[in-house]
């Protein structure tokens, strides 16, 4: 029998629409819908191109495919809201929810660290109460830098979100949206960023989807009217500023600058602290270092350098990329717990869409691939895990 509802799942999971995958396939949008609602069931060429185009495996479509819906689109802090971006948070949470199927399972295989990001939202929670404001957002990311011990240079911010419990992937997010994350049911939080080139820009995103995660917990994105959603990206973004730049360590540094309207002048602070120039500058203006006339003309020059696509020194900062999943694949495999194999079988995926789904290069796994044994379930693994 086949499982049409399997069809759709797999097709959101790689962002596709109906007309796209009809378009690969050569069928039409309404045959690919009569497809996932039962109504026909595709010849047997169509399921070996849909294997092939959706990198799954035949039994794929002829077995039951749950997925436990933990995360949904009420809970997802998308940055558009217009009715595409709509459509694309169904595919970024048929994503999470599968992606959390496949991390659940792996941690199955680990005794995983204690979720530490409950606690500090809680502790946030407490300094919330009552309106939100400016000086509260300040304190709150004052006492979360203090408890997930973000370093001076915020080198170590990607590291230490991971070990608090945030599950940090990045795929391709499509459109203009930068990152996003979401809490599912279960108190499992998520930032997804997308693919960047520049390490300050995904530093900022990252700090950026951490303020929606303690401040933003208990919102309903979805029915968010245009002007509420914009409120809640401010603050994520004020939120953002503040930790990456404290305001006790800036404005020393804010001081020292001769012409505080002159993007170059903030070059040594952007290699300092791995924060973007414009960042470093709307953080000064913030604190009152510029007038709004100097602002104005800061973002002239910035325009006139051409550093709206590129800084100085974004090629040189390195980029770092989430290694929590990665590590995990890595005890597990090294450890043969389990073998590469298994895997591909129990979620009935070829490797090359478990790659996609993590942005795991296809490298990672060649050491591997010629396992065809592993150990018992109770292993050493289960100790070590902690120390990620």
């Amino acid at each position: 029998m086949f499982y049409g509802k399997n069809l759709q799942i797999v097709r959101m999971l790689h962002g596709l629409s109906r007309k796209e995958l009809g378009d690969k396939l050569n069928v039409s949008e309404q045959s690919i819908w009569q497809f996932e609602k039962d109504m026909i069931e595709p010849s047997f060429e169509n399921i070996l191109q849909l294997r092939e185009i959706l990198q799954v495996k035949t039994a794929f479509f002829f077995e039951p495919f749950s997925i436990s819906k933990t995360f949904s689109e009420t809970n997802v802090a998308y940055r558009k809201a217009d009715s595409s971006s709509r459509k694309k948070t169904n595919s970024e949470v048929v994503y999470l929810n599968v992606v959390s199927e496949v991390i659940h399972y792996l941690e199955g295989y680990l005794n995983a660290p204690k979720n530490t990001l409950i606690a500090l939202r809680t502790i946030i929670g407490k300094e919330l109460i009552g309106e939100l404001t400016n000086e509260k957002i300040e304190a709150a990311a004052a006492i979360t830098r203090d408890f997930l011990v973000i370093q001076q240079n915020n080198a170590n911010l990607l590291l230490a979100l991971e070990k608090s419990g945030i599950h940090v992937l990045e795929k391709n997010v499509g459109g203009k949206a930068d990152a996003y994350s979401a809490w599912s049911t279960e108190d499992i939080p998520i930032i997804v960023l997308g693919i960047k080139k520049s390490a300050v820009r995904r530093n900022f995103d990252l700090a950026h989807e951490l303020g929606h995660l303690l401040l933003h917990s208990h919102i309903d994105f979805l029915g968010l009217e245009k002007n509420e959603r914009q409120q809640i990206e401010r603050e994520a973004d004020y939120f953002a500023s503040c930790l990456l730049l404290p305001e006790q360590l800036l404005r020393t540094e804010f001081k020292a600058i001769k012409k505080i309207s002159n993007p170059d002048s903030y070059i040594p602070l952007k290699a300092k602290y791995n924060v973007s120039v414009q960042a470093l500058e709307m953080r000064a203006y913030k604190l009152g270092f510029l007038t709004p006339k100097q602002h104005s003309y800061f973002y002239r020059q910035i325009s006139i350098k051409g550093y709206r696509l590129e800084e100085p020194l974004d090629k040189e900062i390195a980029l770092k990329r989430p290694g929590k999943i990665r590590s995990i694949f890595n005890l597990i495999l090294t450890n043969q717990i389990t073998d590469l194999r298994s895997i591909e079988d129990h979620f009935k995926m070829e490797r090359r869409l478990i790659e996609e789904m993590f942005s795991i290069e296809p490298e990672f796994f060649s050491p591997y691939e010629k396992q065809d044994n592993f150990t018992d379930f109770n292993n050493v693994l289960r100790a070590n895990f902690g120390s990620l």
